[in-house]
Formats: C-alpha cells, sequence, structure tokens
C-alpha cells in the first residue's frame, strides 16, 4: 500500500514538472456601462493584469504563445495570452492601452461586418492603428453568425459555402485594414463549434478557438482551442486563479463528437490516457458537483458525466477537474449547444 501511495505522489510530481501548458483569456467589453456577461469593468481588467504579473506570468501575444505551445513549453514557464472578441471600441481605448503600460501585447478577433457602425464598434483607423502598434488582429468572421446553425432547406454542401465565405471574406478584410497577411485563425462566433465545423477549418487549413476553459499544450485540438471567459460574473481573480494556473486534461477522444443535443440530461463520456481513477476527478453541471463514473481498460480511462437533472436550453458547460499538486489542477470543459425539438435557442 505504502508503495503505491508513493508512486502515486512521485506521477503527481512528475505531472506537474513536466507537463508543457499554457492559457488563453478571453474578453469582450473593457467597460462599466456594458453588459456583465460579457464585460469587466477597467478596474477588473487593470487587476487582472497586476494579478498574473505578481502571480509570475510570462504575457505573450497569441501567436508567440501557440508556437511556444507547438514547441513544447514547460507548464512551470506560466505562459498566458489575453485576448479580445468583436472589436468594441472600450477595448482600443481601454484594453490594449492597459496592456502597452506593461509592455504587453493582446490580439483581438475583429467581426469585420461590426467594423465603421458608429456606437461601441472600432473603426478602420483604429484596427491599422492597433496592427502598428504591434497588437495582433484575426478573424471573428464578418456577421457573427451561428456558424453551427443551417439554414431552411440549406444542403451540407452550402452551408460549407457559406460558412467558408464568412472567413474568406473577414481575412481579407482584416488584410486590407492591416496591410499584412493575417493568420488563419479563426474564434468562433459565441463559441460555438461542431465536428462539421471543425472539419472545414481543417480543410481550410484554419485553427479554431473556444469559449471554453482549460489550458492547451502541443495535443490540443487544434480546432477547439480553449479561451477562459472572463466577465464581470466571473472577474474575481480568487476564482480565476484557479483558471490561469489550469493544466491540461489527456483528453483524446470525446463522445460525442460535439455538443449540439436536443437531449434535456446529455451524457458526456471522455476518454483519458493515463489512469484517472484516484485522481480527485471531480466535474460540475452549473451549482452541482458530480462524480463521474470511471473504468480503466488498456491504460484508457472512460470517464462518463451523466447530468443529474435538466440542462438549460441554450449554452452550457460541463467542468471537470482533478489535483494536480502544488496547487494547481487540471481543467476540462465542454460546451453544450441545446436545441429543442422545435429549433434553436434565441440569443
Amino acid at each position: 500500500m505504502f508503495r503505491q501511495v508513493m508512486q502515486s505522489v512521485m506521477l503527481l510530481v512528475l505531472l506537474v514538472q513536466v507537463a508543457p501548458a499554457a492559457v488563453i483569456l478571453m474578453y469582450h467589453h473593457v467597460d462599466a456601462t456594458t453588459p456583465a456577461a460579457t464585460s469587466v469593468t477597467p478596474e477588473q481588467f487593470a487587476e487582472h493584469l497586476d494579478r498574473l504579473q505578481q502571480e509570475g506570468f510570462t504575457v505573450l501575444r497569441l501567436d508567440a504563445l501557440i508556437e511556444a505551445v507547438k514547441q513544447g513549453a514547460d507548464a512551470r514557464d506560466k505562459l498566458v495570452a489575453i485576448t479580445f472578441d468583436d472589436a468594441y471600441k472600450s477595448i482600443y481605448e481601454v484594453g490594449l492601452p492597459l496592456l502597452e503600460a506593461k509592455d504587453w501585447q493582446g490580439t483581438v478577433f475583429v467581426n469585420a461586418g461590426g467594423v465603421d457602425r458608429g456606437g461601441r464598434a472600432m473603426t478602420t483607423e483604429m484596427i491599422t492603428d492597433m496592427h502598428r502598434r504591434g497588437h495582433l488582429v484575426l478573424n471573428h468572421s464578418v456577421s457573427h453568425p451561428h456558424m453551427v446553425r443551417r439554414q431552411s432547406g440549406e444542403s451540407e454542401a452550402q452551408w460549407r459555402d457559406r460558412i467558408r465565405s464568412e472567413i474568406e471574406q473577414a481575412q481579407q478584410a482584416i488584410e486590407g485594414w492591416t496591410g499584412a497577411e493575417a493568420l488563419p485563425w479563426l474564434a468562433y462566433p459565441y463559441g460555438e463549434q461542431d465536428a462539421a465545423l471543425r472539419q472545414l477549418l481543417i480543410d481550410m487549413g484554419y485553427l479554431g478557438f473556444g469559449q471554453q476553459s482549460g489550458a492547451l499544450d502541443a495535443a490540443v485540438d487544434w480546432q477547439n482551442i480553449p479561451r477562459i471567459p472572463v466577465n464581470r460574473h466571473q472577474a474575481s481573480w480568487s476564482s480565476l486563479r484557479d483558471k490561469v494556473l489550469a493544466l491540461p486534461f489527456p483528453v483524446i477522444e470525446t463522445i460525442p463528437a460535439d455538443g449540439v443535443t436536443v437531449s434535456a440530461r446529455p451524457s458526456l463520456t471522455l476518454m483519458l490516457e493515463g489512469d484517472w481513477r484516484r485522481r480527485g476527478v471531480q466535474c460540475f453541471i452549473g451549482s452541482q458537483v458530480v462524480s463521474p463514473a470511471m473504468t480503466l481498460e488498456r491504460g484508457i480511462t472512460r470517464l462518463v458525466i451523466d447530468a443529474p437533472s435538466a440542462i438549460p436550453v441554450g449554452r452550457s458547460r460541463y467542468n471537470c477537474t482533478a489535483s494536480a499538486g502544488e496547487g494547481r489542477f487540471h481543467w476540462y470543459s465542454w460546451v453544450w449547444m441545446r436545441r429543442t425539438a422545435e429549433g434553436w435557442y434565441a440569443e
């Protein structure tokens, strides 16, 4: 028994020491007057940057972080990238200057059709200027559609053509504004993706970025890269700290392949490399703590999460964690998109 305990302890220490990983934070507005679900206040954002600095994080532009992950970045290096979605004016006027005050660079995923629309939207001049100042400008589609949704009577080929056009037109607009070739990287509008959309990005040679918590390493699904969503509901550092210190779960397969469902209580199966039965795995569905069923076969842990009650119509998440030692957690988040038999949910 003692030998088994010591082997488990040594495995935890080894995982903490060598697990390559990094995290990406995702913001929208940096504004106290915009909706809490898609905003942080300037004071909250400034505190997050201060905390990252105090915790010893290296803040990289997204392209530098992705390259570091591909090269096997060590989790002890505490790498993080700051990203923003939707090209709101508060990002340009408040968020980026706060980053620049620390000599850091950010990344903005731009929905091209929203630029120059007045109100809270950036102008093309702002897009050009933030690129000139060293921030990365990337693709968030043209019209910010629900990409997983098929229009009435639309064939699969027609859907692929429509979504491809959304991506390519936005890419062309960004390159026109910046005068530079844009990386083929897309942040999914609303964080929604399915297996067909991921395959389209593979065919187009694109990386895809989601809106679900978790860390990434070189084995990440490059068409479903996690980004930690941050808003006023989840802005306290006490809760955000665990997420930015996260390490990845070694998920090698999910069942189902994507999160579109009509089931009120969908079941999720994760296939994990190695034996995770004594690793304190817990899953969270809303405010409910769920102990998943786990079995081991041929070195693969099969982890099954069943909802004890109905999940809401719309987007929701199953989050799973396991202790990695030294106050850090492995973290995996799965996004469900529950529609009804009558159709899609309203946004």
